[in-house]
């Protein structure tokens, strides 16, 4: 019985040193490690809706000699919307990844100026264009971080009850970038859910009068979860 053993043995030795060469592609790289990125929800074409926490912070700055100051006042709220992306994953462990995104806030600021006089700024709709690269924690894991570029629209309302005819709607757009990190965890064969951190920071205005220097900033600070849908 032995004998029978052994030779079934040796005759399954040969096998094994092909077995492993299976494991590695042209590259060098590990082939099994590839195939699990792109068969556990981190690589291809993504699709999520995202929701979360937003705080909008507007900054007032003032150089104007003896008026100089500066003013800081933050508004939170929740910010919605959605995500669309491509990710792949390369050398084994490491993700590389593209995005596109549009979100809302009702995140609102106004000022009261007395006998119902309102002035509120808003933040409209926030577009957001990106990369993002990471390294796989596990197989359906992958912590990251991204970057890129952000436009978002303010919108200032006026509102005065005693003479409405001076009551006035205007949005403009302003450009800006973003900054952020976060974690990724697949489940089931084509969903995944993440938290990520982004800090926005938008191009303001400034108004210079000869040595007097104004401007005003935005900025923004979010924590958002997404649950998403890979094809």
């Amino acid at each position: 019985m032995y004998k029978y053993l052994l030779i079934a043995a040796l005759a399954a030795a040969p096998a094994a040193p092909a077995f492993a060469q299976s494991d590695v592609g042209p590259n060098g790289a590990s082939d099994a490690a590839t195939a699990y990125g792109q068969s556990d929800g981190v690589s291809g074409l993504r699709v999520e809706p995202r929701i979360g926490y937003d705080r909008v912070i507007t900054e007032l700055n003032v150089e104007a000699g003896e008026n100089s100051g500066r003013l800081s006042e933050g508004k939170s709220g929740v910010t919605y919307g959605g995500e669309v992306g491509y990710d792949m994953v390369v050398n084994g462990g490491t993700m590389l990844g593209v995005y596109g995104g549009i979100e809302g806030s009702s995140a609102k600021q106004c000022f009261d100026g007395g006998d119902g006089v309102d002035t509120c700024l808003k933040p409209g709709r926030n577009l957001t264009a990106g990369v993002r690269g990471g390294f796989l924690i596990n197989p359906t894991t992958v912590a990251y971080i991204k970057g890129g570029y952000s436009n978002g629209q303010i919108r200032l309302n006026y509102t005065d009850p005693t003479f409405p005819e001076d009551n006035f709607r205007l949005s403009d757009n302003l450009s800006g970038f973003h900054v952020g990190a976060g974690v990724q965890a697949g489940f089931g064969r084509n969903f995944y859910g993440k938290l990520e951190y982004v800090y926005t920071d938008y191009n303001g205005y400034e108004v210079v009068d000869g040595s007097d220097k104004a401007s005003l900033d935005f900025s923004r600070h979010q924590v958002v979860a997404g649950i998403g849908f890979r094809f």
